[in-house]
């Protein structure tokens, strides 16, 4: 008779195989039993662990001693705070001091002396233009100066002659007429040369050697930089007719300019301190003060312009640069202050302390704020100088106390 083979494999393991699950589930409850002497042993802080604080009653926590010793427990201190408003502005050119040196006559330009980046003194030439009507208006000058001198040589004859009874009181009286116009004549050929820009010294020595320049000089009207040069040689240039030849601008004083909101405007005035802070110049501050308030208010955007003057020697700054202004609008103000890590904002929109009861438990307390300086918050309502508070990690505090039980 044929015997059939089992189909099925033994459900019996091998001594081996036996071996292997006792060594696995030997590691196990070594790991067990480790990672239960590591919680028990305090090697894990007291502060993480679950049971580590306790509510014991409505708004009140105890802590242990390792936690509290985490939250940097101490007294309530007083810190001067520095009223003051923030605003984003722009330096701008001081537009007092900002000239487009045009020619004051027409004609053609015939040298430059400077271009843009120059330094220049007041009085210095910046550029020449050659005048054809000069050479016009330089000989009428010079024929009525002529004129001049001879009439009045002629009246004083005459009145030699008058008084001796030489000549009539008529041909007399005729030849102060002819001085008189000859005066007038004069006087107006000067003047006219005056609009040409020229000096009275420089009209007398025009006059003196009866030679006319037609090439005139155009001066700076003060110390400044050259911030734009348009002009060319050759060019053809007329009073008022924009571009100007030369722009000249003080860049030893700029004006920082921003826009506040118009709610803000009781709050400024002139001579307010004002410190500046720049992108290009993060750690350095520029000192300037408050010079103009606006007069009147953006109708689109409701915000009204503040400006103030600073000086920049070194000329670091430049136009249009985007700066931050820091304003100061009163006196210090000293109040009790904390660390940003005291407060708490609570999910009602209100701001939370732990104030400390004794060496473990904690209360939280409802305040209100005001400014934050250096790191500080200024606590205008619910705290007294003195008392104790958990300086650091109160929201930690929040989170433990939403977690724990009675």
């Amino acid at each position: 008779m044929t015997r059939v083979s089992n189909q099925f494999p033994s459900k019996t393991k091998s001594p081996s195989q036996r071996r292997l699950w006792i060594g696995a589930g030997i590691a196990c409850l070594a790991c067990f039993a480790g990672a239960y002497w590591y919680i028990t042993s305090g090697s894990v802080p007291e502060s993480t662990r679950v049971d580590a604080a306790a509510k014991i009653g409505p708004d009140k926590l105890r802590m242990t001693a390792p936690q509290v010793r985490e939250l940097d427990v101490g007294e309530v201190a007083s810190h001067t705070f520095e009223q003051q408003r923030v605003a984003i502005g722009i330096v701008d050119f001081n537009q007092d001091s900002v000239v487009q040196v045009f020619a004051p006559y027409q004609g053609r330009i015939g040298r430059i002396f400077v271009k843009a980046g120059d330094d220049v003194i007041s009085g210095q030439v910046l550029y020449t233009v050659q005048i054809p009507d000069l050479a016009q208006v330089g000989a009428t000058l010079i024929s009525s100066a002529g004129v001049f001198k001879s009439t009045t040589e002629t009246v004083t004859r005459a009145k030699a002659l008058y008084e001796t009874q030489s000549i009539s009181l008529k041909e007399y009286q005729q030849n102060i007429s002819d001085q008189q116009a000859a005066d007038a004549a004069y006087r107006a050929a000067r003047k006219t040369m005056t609009l040409f820009g020229l000096s009275e010294a420089a009209i007398d020595e025009m006059e003196t050697s009866r030679k006319v320049e037609t090439e005139m000089p155009v001066l700076s009207p003060f110390a400044g930089r050259i911030t734009a040069r348009a002009g060319a040689v050759g060019q053809l240039v007329q009073p008022g007719n924009a571009p100007a030849p030369i722009t000249i601008a003080n860049v030893k004083k700029l004006w920082m300019i921003a826009s506040v909101p118009e709610t803000e405007l009781p709050a400024y005035r002139v001579g307010q301190d004002v410190k500046v802070r720049m992108q290009a110049f993060p750690d350095k501050t520029f000192a300037a003060k408050v010079s103009y308030v606006g007069d009147s208010v953006d109708p689109n955007t409701h915000r009204i312009q503040v400006r103030a003057e600073i000086a920049d020697p070194e000329h670091l700054l430049r136009p249009q640069m985007l700066a931050t202004f820091t304003i100061t609008v009163g006196n210090p103000i000293t109040s009790p202050a904390l660390p940003q890590g005291a407060l708490v904002r609570e999910s009602d929109g209100s701001t939370s302390v732990w104030v400390a009861e004794d060496a473990t438990n904690f209360t939280r307390r409802i305040v209100k704020t005001g400014m934050t300086q250096d790191n500080f918050v200024q606590v205008t309502e619910g705290i007294k100088l003195g008392e104790r508070v958990a300086r650091d990690k109160a929201l930690f505090l929040s989170n433990l106390y939403l977690t724990s039980t009675n």
